[in-house]
C-alpha cells in the first residue's frame, strides 16, 4: 500500500513483523539501501515506526499549506489585476485560437461566437431585415471552422468586430503615442455615455443599401453591407426653438417647413407634422470596415466581399423616430442626394461640365459628398462636405438642398422624396480642418438676451486658436429667394448660372508664427446657440499619433477623443474660447466575445460628425451623432445639464494648447 508520494505504507500483514531496532537518518539510509542478511536484520520500535510516521505526515501537512498560501497569493495577486490586462490576456487568447484555426487546429466555436444582438425588428418598409437572438448556442468541436450563424445577423443592431478594434482605454500597458501624449488638463479621457446594466446608450443609423448593393456573395451566402453608412449627421427638424432660453420670450425659426413640403406630404399617411422627426445624413464611402481582418475573420463576421463601394460613392439623407419612440431614431424613409449639374462643378481639370438630359432638363446624379453634414441658414438645411478630387483637399464646400415630389416612375420605385443640390450654388471655404459653420447667433441688449435678426454665415476654420471668419455666398440666396418666387408662378421655369462661388483664402490665426498649437479639430458642421448665455456649443476631436500615416491600427487617423468647446464674443469683439471640457470617447457598442457584456471601453475610430439641440439649453438634450470605425453610425442624446457641467471655464486669452499636458500617475 502506497501513500500519496509512491511510498509504501504499513499494512496489516506488517503487524505480526518485529519492529526495526536503531533507526538511521534518511541519508544513511540511502546509502546503505542493500539488503542485509535475513540472519542479521534489524528491527524497530513500534515508538519509532510511530515517530517516523508522524514526521511523514507533519511534512506533508507544511507542504500543503505552503502550497495553499502560494495559491491564496496568486489568486489575491489576480483580483487586483486591472480589468486592461486582463482584457489583454483575453484578446491574446483569441488571437491564439484564430491563427489554431487558420493552422488547422480545433478550437471550440463557442469562444469564436460573437452574437449580442438585442432581438429588436426592423420594419418590412427597408427591406428584408432579420430580427436578432437572445441567446447563443456553443457550436460542436467538429463546425469549429464554420463561422457562426448569429454573428452580425442583423444589420440594424451594431456590428461585431475583433478585439483589435476597441481603443484599449483601460489597458496598462499603452502604446507611446498615446503614453507619451498630451490631454487637456493632463487628464485621462472618460466614457461620455456608460452603459448602465450593460444596456447600448445609443442607436445605430438603419439604411436600407439594397438598391445599390447585392448583398449575397458568390456562393449565395448573406452579408453585411460593404459598409453601413458612416459618419452621420442628425438633426432635429423642430421648426421653432423653446423661448425658455431668451429673456424676450419669442421663439426662433430656424427652418421653414415650407421647404419640406414633400418630405411631410410622403409621411401624411403616419405624420401629421415634422416637428418630432429627426433628419439625418450618411456618407456610403470607402470605409474602413475590414480594415485588419484575415479572410477567416471576414467570413466570421460576414462582412462584404466587395473590394470598393458598389456603384459608386453617396450621400443618403433619411428621415427618423423620435428617440422616445418604441425604437429610438427608427428609419421610415430614406433617398440618396442628388447633384443637378447646371453649372461646371469643380475647380480643377476634373471638373464636371454642365449636362443635361435630351437637351432639356438637367441631369442629377449621384456625387461624393464626404463626411457630409447639416447646417441651417435662413430657414433652409444646408449639407457641408468634401470633394477632394474635383475641388481639392484644402475646401471644404457647402450648398442648399432642395426637396420635391418623387415622379411616378420614382414613385413606382419606392422612392419617397427627392432630394438635390445645385452646382450652380456651390460655395467653398478654405482653408481649414473641418469647418462649422456659424449662423444663428444671440445678443445681450440692457440684459436682454435676444435672436440676431439678420445674421450673416461665417465659419470656423480652427478651434485652436479660434479663428472664424466670414463667409461669402455671392448672389446663392438671391438666387434662391428668386428660384422661390418663379416656382410659385411657374413650376417648370430654368434657370442660367455663373460658375462655383468661392471665399478668398483665410489664413490660421496663430499668436505669433511659429508659436505653439495643438492639434484638435472641429468635427460637427454646425455652432450650436446656447441662448441663456450667449454662446455657441461645438464639438472637436483628437486622434492619435497627430499624423494621419497608414498604420497597423486604420488607413488614416485612430485613437479618436473628442471634446465639447463653447465660443463666445462681446459686441462685435473677435470670438475667444470660453469654456472647454476635458476628453473623452463614447462607448462601445459591441462586445468581442460571446459573454454578452459592454466593455467599458471606446471604439478604436469615432468620429462625431453630428450636434444639435433639441428643446432649450437649460433642460433639453443634446442629439450627438457619430461614425463607428469608418463602418457605421449612431446616434444618441444625453441632457444639455451634463453637457453644461463638463464645461469649464478658460482663463481670459488662453486656447486650447496652453491646457495641454501629459497625464500625472
Amino acid at each position: 500500500m502506497a501513500d500519496i508520494r509512491g511510498r509504501r505504507r504499513p499494512g496489516p500483514a506488517d503487524e505480526d513483523q518485529t519492529p526495526l531496532i536503531n533507526p538511521q537518518p534518511p541519508s544513511i539510509l540511502r546509502q546503505n539501501s542493500s539488503p542485509l542478511p535475513s540472519s542479521k536484520k534489524t528491527r524497530f520500535s513500534p515508538d519509532t515506526v510511530f515517530h517516523c510516521r508522524h514526521l511523514r505526515y507533519r511534512r506533508a501537512k507544511i507542504r500543503t499549506f505552503v502550497m495553499l498560501t502560494v495559491l491564496g497569493v496568486i489568486v489575491g495577486v489576480s483580483f487586483w489585476l486591472t480589468y486592461g490586462v486582463m482584457a489583454e490576456h483575453q484578446r491574446q487568447a483569441i488571437e491564439e485560437m484564430r491563427a489554431a484555426a487558420n493552422g488547422g487546429g480545433t478550437t471550440n466555436q463557442h469562444d469564436l461566437n460573437l452574437n449580442g444582438n438585442r432581438g429588436q425588428v426592423r420594419p418590412g418598409a427597408l427591406g428584408s431585415f432579420t430580427a436578432g437572438h437572445d441567446g447563443h448556442d456553443a457550436a460542436p468541436k467538429e463546425a469549429a471552422h464554420e463561422p457562426s450563424a448569429t454573428v452580425n445577423e442583423d444589420r440594424c443592431e451594431f456590428r461585431k468586430y475583433p478585439p483589435n478594434r476597441l481603443y484599449g482605454n483601460n489597458n496598462r500597458q499603452q502604446p507611446d503615442f498615446l503614453s507619451d501624449a498630451t490631454y487637456i488638463r493632463g487628464q485621462w479621457p472618460i466614457i461620455l455615455n456608460p452603459s448602465i446594466d450593460n444596456v447600448q446608450t445609443a442607436t445605430k443609423i438603419c439604411i436600407n443599401t439594397t438598391s445599390w448593393e447585392n448583398l449575397s456573395d458568390s456562393t449565395g451566402k448573406e452579408r453585411l453591407p460593404f459598409t453601413d453608412g458612416h459618419n452621420p449627421s442628425v438633426i432635429s427638424l423642430e421648426s421653432t426653438s423653446s423661448p425658455k432660453s431668451t429673456n424676450d420670450g419669442i421663439p426662433h425659426h430656424r427652418i421653414d417647413h415650407s421647404h419640406l413640403q414633400p418630405i411631410l406630404d410622403a409621411l401624411l399617411e403616419s405624420h401629421e407634422s415634422l416637428n418630432s422627426l429627426y433628419m439625418g445624413i450618411t456618407v456610403f464611402g470607402s470605409g474602413q470596415c475590414k480594415f485588419g481582418l484575415t479572410p477567416q475573420d471576414i467570413d466570421t463576421y460576414r462582412f462584404s466581399t466587395h473590394e470598393e463601394v458598389p456603384n459608386g460613392k453617396r450621400a443618403v439623407i433619411s428621415i427618423h423616430e423620435p428617440p422616445n419612440s418604441s425604437i429610438p431614431f427608427e428609419t421610415i424613409a430614406q433617398t440618396t442626394l442628388l447633384l443637378e449639374r447646371d453649372a461646371k462643378y469643380g475647380t480643377n481639370r476634373r471638373a464636371l461640365p454642365v449636362l443635361q438630359n435630351n437637351g432639356q432638363q438637367y441631369a442629377r446624379v449621384t456625387s461624393d459628398f464626404d463626411d457630409p453634414r447639416f447646417f441651417f441658414h435662413q430657414g433652409r438645411i444646408w449639407v457641408l462636405y468634401r470633394n477632394g478630387p474635383l475641388f481639392g483637399y484644402n475646401d471644404q464646400i457647402h450648398n442648399p438642398i432642395h426637396f420635391e415630389a418623387p415622379s411616378e416612375d420614382g414613385k413606382k420605385d419606392g422612392v419617397p422624396f427627392v432630394a438635390y443640390v445645385k452646382a450652380s450654388e456651390t460655395v467653398r471655404v478654405c482653408c481649414g480642418r473641418n469647418i462649422a459653420l456659424i449662423s444663428e447667433e444671440t445678443e445681450l441688449k440692457d440684459g436682454v438676451v435676444t435672436w440676431v435678426q439678420t445674421p450673416t454665415l461665417k465659419a470656423l476654420t480652427w478651434v485652436d486658436p479660434v479663428t472664424v471668419v466670414d463667409v461669402n455666398l455671392g448672389d446663392v440666396m438671391s438666387k434662391l429667394n428668386s428660384r422661390r418666387l418663379d416656382e410659385d408662378l411657374n413650376p417648370y421655369v430654368t434657370h442660367q448660372h455663373s460658375n462655383n462661388l468661392h471665399l478668398d483664402h483665410q489664413h490660421r490665426r496663430l499668436k505669433e508664427k511659429g508659436s505653439p498649437k495643438s492639434h484638435i479639430h472641429g468635427t460637427n458642421g454646425y455652432m450650436v446657440p446656447l441662448p441663456s448665455t450667449g454662446e455657441l456649443l461645438g464639438i472637436a476631436h483628437f486622434h492619435r499619433p497627430e499624423d494621419r500615416k497608414s498604420s497597423d491600427h486604420a488607413l488614416h487617423g485612430h485613437h479618436y477623443t473628442h471634446v465639447f468647446f463653447t465660443v463666445a464674443r462681446q459686441n462685435d469683439d473677435p470670438f475667444k474660447l470660453n469654456r472647454l471640457s476635458n476628453e473623452f470617447m463614447f462607448q462601445a457598442q459591441y462586445s468581442p466575445i460571446d459573454d454578452k457584456k459592454l466593455y467599458h471601453d471606446g471604439d478604436i475610430i469615432q468620429f462625431a460628425s453630428g450636434l444639435d439641440l433639441v428643446g432649450n439649453d437649460i433642460d433639453g438634450s443634446v442629439v450627438i451623432s457619430y461614425g463607428i470605425n469608418d463602418c457605421e453610425g449612431a446616434v444618441f442624446t444625453i441632457p444639455v445639464e451634463k453637457v453644461s457641467k463638463m464645461l469649464i471655464a478658460v482663463q481670459s486669452g488662453e486656447e486650447v494648447v496652453d491646457l495641454m499636458a501629459k497625464v500625472t500617475k
